[in-house]
């Protein structure tokens, strides 16, 4: 059930039904890495990684919706609040435990016991050695791509703090005819 959420949530990218925003490439190959690495993990029976890399993806997102909501009500000392708890969350999902799975993938695959790491696909078993690879690959690209937005986000913590109006700094203004001096600030602090 959820895979089908962010298989929609490609389609809805790559078929651009949605305004692209800057880091569109960025959110195509995040969508594209994620269910590469979960079904891999669902193919060799790794299921818990899968569900791991969800929970870890998923999880900031509720805390990052809320800070928006927060910050397009215009309540600035409770977005600024919002915001160190999605900066924390994130900070412990999106990279503490993607940096743990990544470890354990990597020291913890050969415990997996020998008569299950076979290429057997009549009973179900494609547990290869170079699996742990397989996995290894997209859990670091996921980080790479989480390192990414982790920059954008302390960009838009620093702007709070500043108590500078606060835009998501992916997204495209929807009204760049309205304000021709906030366009040329925003030119600057970049």
């Amino acid at each position: 059930m959820h895979a089908a959420y962010w298989c929609q949530q490609l389609i809805v990218l790559l078929l651009r039904l949605e305004k692209p925003r800057k880091d569109y490439n960025e959110l195509i190959a995040h969508h594209f890495v994620t269910l590469w690495l979960v079904g891999w993990g669902y193919l060799i029976n790794l299921t818990f990684i899968g569900n791991a890399i969800y929970m870890s993806m998923d999880i900031p997102d509720a805390f990052l919706a809320f800070s928006k909501l927060l910050n397009y009500m215009r309540w600035h000392r409770m977005k600024v609040v919002s915001l160190a708890v999605f900066l924390v969350s994130w900070t412990y999902f999106r990279h503490y435990l993607n940096l743990v799975i990544l470890w354990s993938v990597w020291s913890e695959f050969e415990l997996i016991d020998e008569s299950n790491r076979v290429w057997a696909p009549e009973t179900g078993a494609w547990l290869v050695w170079w699996m742990k690879y397989q996995m290894l690959f997209p859990i670091s690209l996921l980080q790479m791509l989480n390192l990414f937005w982790y920059y954008l986000i302390w960009r838009i913590v620093i702007r709070s703090l500043r108590d500078v109006e606060v835009d998501d700094v992916r997204s495209d203004d929807e009204d760049d005819d309205d304000d021709d001096e906030d366009d040329d600030t925003d030119a600057k602090e970049d």
